[in-house]
């Protein structure tokens, strides 16, 4: 008897949304560098362009590779 393995994402137009349980545990890394490239690029900017130098590059990389990882397992 073969099991059919289910899906981890699922395309929801230009993006990927969990699909099951390993879907949801692969968000949670991806949002705590989010999180932790925020947090950290507000405290250690004094002004707003400065912090927005600072959190543009993390998120990109880190969305991009969310994206590609979620694609090879949709």
């Amino acid at each position: 008897m073969t099991r059919k393995n289910k899906p981890w994402f699922r395309q929801v137009r230009w993006s990927y949304i969990f699909n099951s349980w390993q879907g949801a545990v692969c968000y949670l890394p991806y949002i705590t560098v989010l999180v932790v490239t925020f947090n950290y690029s507000i405290n250690s900017s004094n002004t707003l362009g400065e912090a927005l130098f600072k959190i543009f590059p993390a998120w990109v990389c880190a969305t991009v590779v969310m994206q590609w990882f979620a694609s090879n397992k949709a």
